[in-house]
């Protein structure tokens, strides 16, 4: 049997945890309290409990320090094996310790290439791959010229932003200095483990149109095959943020495969050696174009959306990758289609204080699974970053367009209850706007 090291977990990503312990393997796991909110306490609980080892460290930017936890934990670094992590604010941690003590683990320089946005952008520009115009600036002063030099629109994000924190579409150079005026506040608001990734560094690049989707890539001993593609849901006020997923993406076959094929040789210029990686890609009428690279397996609800029609755990494939498996011969075979919706409100809103504490579950039954975190007289807050949301509902059809359907129809009797509007989504057709 073999030792796994867990840095960090999202909250469902305990399952990686569990399906280790299930094969008999020794897992350690290192938890940091900057990112309990990244997964619910018993999620936080089930994790500390299923593993042999475990020890909380203060900063995942400080190597000394996360290597000192796995030492506190009791746990021998040289009895580790493979050191990975499904939560992007532990990636290069993990990455880093893995080489510091010789176990198995992505590549931290590929990992740094992914999770630094300008750094990505250079790499695949001088590899040829197809991109978007960029540059990396640190005021107001030096976006408005880039944003001149790259021609409007443009959107601005830190180069070390994760779940769209601090992101704007400009579509003129007021935009921008509103961007720059708003940063420190909107910083300010975000919780201190979000703020505590970011620099003094901001992308500025070119704003592309299309449909969204991503692909979750595989990697391992100089192979890469891209399992998985989605296709992903956007706010219709606001294209930044993201609100849901389908699976399979409702692409062409021979889209599709291109799509794939794109996602691996981004991941491949980047050195992304070995794990599953999160791959996000616009469909622009010049062809595909990187949006951005998570050097981890996918977030949110989509691995679970994946297994309820791969008929495979990935959270399962990922820890086997890591310890030698080899990889899937090809894209994972899929049967039927799903797709997940999170609920979120444009503006701060009240859910009705006449709410029964059993009212989701009559919309269960129409569903395939999901859940709520809101119940009478709760206030709503306005969906900023991806980690607003307060619900899911996810939906099995034998079409994506079907499975979508049933999320869309949801909704919209939530918000019919509720009395106020949910955010409205826009997939691969665009909706017109009321």
């Amino acid at each position: 049997m073999s030792h796994l090291l867990f840095v960090e977990t999202t909250g469902l990503g305990v399952q990686a945890l569990a399906h280790a312990k299930r094969c008999g393997h020794t897992v350690t796991y290192l938890h940091c309290p900057l990112y309990d909110f990244t997964a619910t306490p018993a999620q936080r609980g089930q994790a500390i409990q299923l593993a042999d080892h475990t020890a909380a460290f203060t900063d995942p930017l400080d190597g000394d320090t996360v290597y000192a936890a796995l030492l506190a934990s009791g746990a021998d670094p040289a009895d580790v094996d493979a050191v990975l992590s499904t939560l992007s604010y532990g990636a290069q941690a993990a990455a880093d310790l893995a080489a510091r003590i010789g176990a198995r683990g992505t590549s931290p320089a590929g990992t740094l290439a992914a999770r630094d946005k300008g750094e990505c952008r250079r790499i695949l520009h001088a590899r040829g791959v197809p991109s978007v115009g960029f540059r990396v600036v640190t005021d107001a002063a030096e976006a408005l010229e880039a944003a001149a030099a790259i021609g409007y629109p443009v959107i601005v994000k830190p180069v070390l932003g994760i779940g769209k924190a601090v992101t704007s579409i400009a579509r003129d150079p007021l935009a921008v200095r509103a961007h720059f005026a708003a940063a420190a506040a909107d910083r300010d608001g975000l919780t201190e483990g979000m703020a505590h990734q970011l620099d003094e560094r901001y992308l500025v690049e070119e704003l592309v149109a299309g449909d969204l989707y991503s692909v979750e890539v595989a990697a391992s001993a100089g192979r890469m095959v891209p399992l998985v593609c989605a296709s992903r849901k956007v706010s219709r006020e606001n294209p930044v943020l993201e609100l849901g997923c389908t699976v399979p993406s409702g692409l062409p076959a021979t889209d599709e495969a291109a799509l794939g094929r794109y996602a691996v040789q981004v991941c491949r210029a980047l050195g992304l050696d070995l794990g599953i990686f999160h791959v996000e890609v616009m469909h622009t009428p010049s062809g595909f174009r990187l949006i951005e690279v998570n050097p981890r397996l996918t977030g949110g609800s989509l691995p679970d959306t994946i297994s309820s029609v791969a008929g495979v755990d990935v959270f399962a494939l990922l820890v086997d990758l890591f310890l030698g498996a080899p990889l899937p011969d090809g894209p994972l075979p899929l049967k039927g289609s799903a797709s997940h919706s999170f609920l979120a409100a444009p503006r701060k809103s009240t859910v009705p204080a006449q709410l029964p504490d059993t009212w989701f579950t009559p919309f269960l039954a129409r569903l395939h699974s999901g859940y709520a975190r809101v119940r009478a007289g709760d206030e709503v807050p306005p969906m900023r970053t991806n980690f607003d949301s307060f619900g899911m509902l996810r939906a099995l059809a034998p079409t994506p367009a079907e499975a979508e359907a049933t999320c869309t129809a949801v909704k919209a009797d939530m918000e019919t209850l509720f009395g106020f509007p949910l955010l409205a989504e826009r997939t691969r057709t665009p909706a017109p706007v009321a």
